[in-house]
């Protein structure tokens, strides 16, 4: 268990899928930028779930995956970015992305990326002695960073 996040392509606005989609599905991009239908029975959404999963060149609308870290890496960060003063720095990192070891199904949302982008930057200045810790911090700053062009390109939240 951790968490992972994504960010979802954008090919159904840009008219770039390999397939068209039913018009009885009703399909538009959710709030967190993945498609999805408005179908009303349960073998349209299933008929609608076989062609999402290969509608563009992004299984499932997936432009970009990553995994932030296990509970505990997850929850060592946490620890580390809420420690003294250092904690009001961080409000979307702490409040969105690392408030929880295992979160799923929520999303930073596009208004927040700003300060986000900001805070994963200030977060380069986060260091340990420990050259295990030191090696993941970086990774989280290098995976976030990744994360936050994609979604600021695809104008799409990071998704959890």
């Amino acid at each position: 268990m951790g968490v992972s996040a994504c960010v979802y392509c954008n090919c159904l606005e840009k008219g770039l899928l390999t397939s068209q989609p039913k018009a009885e599905w009703n399909v538009y991009v959710d709030s967190d930028g993945s498609r999805s239908t408005q179908a009303i029975d349960l073998e349209a959404e299933l008929e609608f779930d076989r062609w999402n999963e290969s509608a563009c060149g992004h299984e499932f609308g997936v432009y970009a995956r990553a995994s932030i870290g296990n509970v505990s890496l997850a929850g060592m960060l946490r620890k580390m970015l809420s420690a003294k003063e250092i904690g009001k720095i961080y409000p979307v990192l702490l409040g969105h992305v690392l408030y929880n070891g295992t979160h799923g199904g929520d999303s930073v949302p596009m208004e927040l990326m700003p300060q986000l982008q900001a805070e994963v930057f200030q977060h380069a200045g986060v260091r340990c002695d420990e050259q295990s810790v030191e090696a993941f911090l970086r990774g989280f700053e290098q995976t976030m960073q990744a994360l936050c062009v994609d979604a600021k390109a695809l104008g799409r939240p990071i998704c959890f």
